[in-house]
């Protein structure tokens, strides 16, 4: 039974590997337009910053290895490793999350960016919760829902000219009687 049972062992993995694949690609489309110290808050501290004007770059790194032997007693054993690492880089203009990439040796067997779903899992759990309890900060309440929100441009100061007030009889002639 156990000889049987061994062959399907992969394709199980393969199926935790997908579910981490369809977490990492809804990830973009979910922090989009999030507020940047929501993002810090969420994901922790990036392991990389950069600035450039009113954009800033934040960079997050995983690394995944994993091996499994199998013991046939007429083969002698097989095993199987696979690894990866991601980088995960946010691009935040006006303090708001625009583009999310990822690079790296990223992809599963059969699971595009898999890798990278450690990174964003803490986070997508915590948005999923606070969307369940109504508690979703408000730079987060279109991606946590599936959508994204817009960046919002900073508030300008008020540059117009006051209004001018005239003096008591001075306005407008009077209606006559």
């Amino acid at each position: 039974m156990i000889k049987r049972c061994l062959p399907l062992i992969p394709l199980l993995l393969a199926g935790c590997a997908i579910k981490d694949s369809r977490l990492a690609e809804s990830a973009p489309s979910r922090l989009m337009g999030m507020s940047e110290v929501d993002l810090e808050s969420c994901l922790g501290s990036p392991d990389e910053h950069s600035t450039f004007g009113n954009t800033d770059v934040l960079t997050y790194y995983a690394t995944s290895s994993s091996s499994t032997s199998y013991s046939i007693p007429v083969v002698g054993g097989i095993g199987f490793s696979n690894g990866g690492y991601c980088h995960a880089t946010f691009q935040v203009q006006n303090g708001r999350v625009t583009q999310l990439l990822y690079s790296g040796e990223k992809n599963a067997t059969l699971a595009p960016d898999a890798y990278c779903a450690p990174i964003m899992r803490t986070c997508l759990e915590h948005l999923d919760q606070m969307t369940t309890a109504g508690n979703v900060p408000a730079s987060a309440q279109g991606a946590a829902q599936g959508g994204s929100t817009p960046a919002q441009p900073r508030p300008q100061p008020n540059t117009a000219a006051p209004p001018q007030s005239t003096p008591p009889g001075a306005g407008a002639p009077a209606a006559a009687p």
